[in-house]
């Protein structure tokens, strides 16, 4: 996603090869192609032929798949692991007083928001 959103066009399986190559980060055609594959599966990108070859492009912004894939993760956590989840942000929120602030200010005011809903 990441080399897809800095070429910033559709590109190719070969294409992404090479950005990735140039980063240091060289990977096999057939790798890239299954991962370029399975995200077009799951709606994260769009596929559509150019000759031979495929381009992919990103369906979303860099946010809003951060947002989506953090969203499926905590979801699935809060369904199942409920407490075991609260207490180790709570451990984790407890060292950082700056993290705390920013947590409380996104709580209230997602609970201002509740209040001029009803």
């Amino acid at each position: 996603m990441e080399c897809l959103w800095s070429v910033g066009r559709p590109a190719t399986v070969s294409e992404i090869v090479e950005a990735l190559e140039r980063r240091g980060n060289a990977a096999a055609y057939s790798t890239v192609k299954t991962i370029l594959t399975n995200l077009a599966f799951k709606k994260y990108l769009s596929k559509r032929s150019a000759g031979r070859a495929n381009q992919f492009e990103p369906r979303l912004t860099r946010v809003q798949f951060e947002n989506e894939l953090v969203s499926g993760v905590v979801t699935s956590l809060m369904r199942e692991y409920r407490n075991p989840l609260l207490a180790h942000m709570a451990e984790e929120l407890a060292a950082d007083p700056a993290a705390v602030a920013e947590f409380e200010a996104l709580l209230s005011n997602r609970k201002k928001g509740r209040r001029s809903h009803a």
